[in-house]
């Protein structure tokens, strides 16, 4: 009996003890997760402070500052630029155009072609010695011409920066057109014309930038330049917002249509002289020289800026500026005039 009484006292405390620790669980809860009441609430993320990436910069021709192209290998092309050479193709879609003296005092034009290539050129003309020293800036270039003195032709050949494509070596990328008179008759196919010429260089480096107008400089609408037996102008637009230019005073017409005219037209004083080269009727042919420095000016958005220009060794770039600052074109075309130091422009 006595046994038996103690192991019911000792059933009972061990209840009393099961129902104290439930009643404490509801009281006080549980460490254990699946014993709590309510669930532990997701954490909110934090929202990031980073801006959202900036849009790249559109792309832009080094050459022209055409938006939206990309440069491409380099082609120059000679083009005839007397009364009969016109209207001549291909030039509206050059990025740069050099205007350059040749024998009699008249002009020829150095076209480059990188951002853009046009179906034709015309017409396509000989090479002059000025060509070499000029376009070795640029790195190796193409160069597709039409005939040149025997002398000068083996000094083109032995340049290790120029790749030719001479009508007169072979015809492809050429025809000639009916429709012109000889020599004026060389077509050009550039895209031909540049598969022919192999490797050469993109544009990597100008010397001069493209954007808003610089301050300084005054009010022009009316450039021109006098060769010894040519004359080039450049009347601003503010419609069209281009220098419209005209050679021997008539309208420059495209072949395409329209008429040329550039965004910044450049007048660069260099010194001319004669060199050890001549034409077939033995008048010699100038020697501009592009290495040195000297002034210019510069036209755009119907302003004109007193300049200066500066390249101390072949390889390096034209260096254009403003007030010793680097010069800021017109994004669009350009058109460079070289001028002897002697032959002041008329500005009006």
């Amino acid at each position: 009996m006595r046994k038996r009484a103690i192991l019911a006292l000792l059933a009972a405390g061990l209840v009393l003890v099961l129902g104290l620790g439930a009643a404490a669980l509801v009281l006080f809860g549980s460490d254990d997760p699946v014993q709590r009441a309510e669930p532990r609430a997701t954490p909110t993320p934090t929202p990031t402070s980073s801006a959202p990436p900036k849009p790249k910069p559109p792309q832009r021709s080094l050459l022209s500052g055409r938006l939206g192209r990309k440069d491409g290998p380099l082609l120059a092309v000679k083009i005839d630029n007397t009364g009969a050479a016109h209207p001549q193709a291909g030039l509206a879609k050059a990025d740069v155009v050099y205007i350059e003296q040749v024998e009699g005092g008249v002009t020829r034009l150095v076209a480059l072609y990188s951002s853009e290539l046009p179906k034709t050129v015309a017409p396509v003309r000989s090479a002059r010695i000025t060509d070499i020293e000029l376009l070795r800036q640029y790195g190796t270039v193409g160069l597709a011409y039409s005939g040149a003195q025997k002398k000068l032709v083996r000094k083109l050949k032995r340049s290790k920066y120029l790749r030719l494509a001479s009508f007169d070596e072979s015809r492809r990328g050429y025809t000639r057109s009916p429709a012109r008179p000889m020599p004026y008759d060389v077509i050009g196919y550039p895209r031909t014309l540049l598969q022919r010429v192999g490797k050469v260089d993109r544009p990597t480096r100008v010397g001069y930038s493209f954007g808003a107008a610089p301050a300084g400089g005054r009010a022009a609408h009316h450039v021109t330049v006098q060769y010894p037996g040519a004359r080039v102008d450049a009347v601003w637009s503010a419609a069209r917002k281009r220098w419209m230019l005209a050679m021997d005073g008539r309208a420059d017409r495209a072949a395409e249509g329209g008429q040329l005219g550039p965004t910044t037209f450049v007048v660069q004083y260099v010194t001319v002289t004669r060199s050890a080269y001549h034409d077939f009727r033995g008048s010699n042919t100038p020697f501009s020289s592009t290495v040195g420095s000297g002034k210019a000016l510069i036209f755009r958005d119907g302003r004109v800026y007193q300049a200066a220009w500066s390249r101390w060794k072949p390889s390096q770039p034209t260096a254009y500026s403003i007030g010793g600052k680097r010069a800021v074109f017109a994004p669009g075309q350009v058109w460079v005039a070289l001028v002897a130091k002697n032959r002041p422009a008329r500005v009006s």
